[in-house]
């Protein structure tokens, strides 16, 4: 019977750990990438339905990866299309290892997760479908180790 109440207590503890990372959370998605092999013309797109406008929130690019991906650095190119239509291109380049070869980021086994701030403090001026197009920027046209790309948009309580 102690088993069990201690098994319960953790999961609650777990539960109300989660909720409480969660509260500012506007968005979160992942795309799975086949094989862990990006090519270089695939294309991981992100709608979002923003309904609150003015907040400053912080957009994020959630890349995970396992230890066959070969290099250190990253580079994707992302276009942002506005409820309006209006299209803008960035060129993000990030850096997944140190120079020593140590992952960044976070990581259980052989899968690294690493949090890319991508446009910070950001305020929505339109309520509507945003859309963000992610392709991975590196010369290789079957890019390994690469297994899911994601965005996240959360209020910003403070700057980051």
């Amino acid at each position: 019977m102690q088993g069990k109440k201690i098994k319960y207590l953790l999961v609650a503890a777990f539960l109300l750990m989660i909720a409480a990372c969660s509260h500012n959370a506007v968005y979160s998605d992942y795309k799975s990438i086949p094989d862990a092999r990006w090519n270089k013309d695939s294309v991981a797109r992100f709608t979002v339905n923003i309904t609150e406008t003015g907040t400053p929130c912080n957009v994020l690019v959630n890349i995970r990866h396992n230890n066959t991906y070969p290099y250190q650095n990253f580079w994707m190119f992302i276009a942002t299309t506005t409820p309006d239509g209006k299209t803008t291109q960035d060129t993000i380049e990030c850096y997944l290892a140190d120079n020593r070869g140590k992952w960044l980021g976070s990581g259980l086994s052989s899968v690294y997760n690493m949090p890319v701030l991508f446009k910070p403090n950001t305020a929505f001026t339109k309520p509507g479908k945003y859309t963000f197009a992610i392709r991975q920027g590196m010369r290789d046209d079957l890019l390994p180790g690469i297994t899911d790309i994601g965005i996240e948009i959360d209020k910003a309580d403070k700057p980051r």
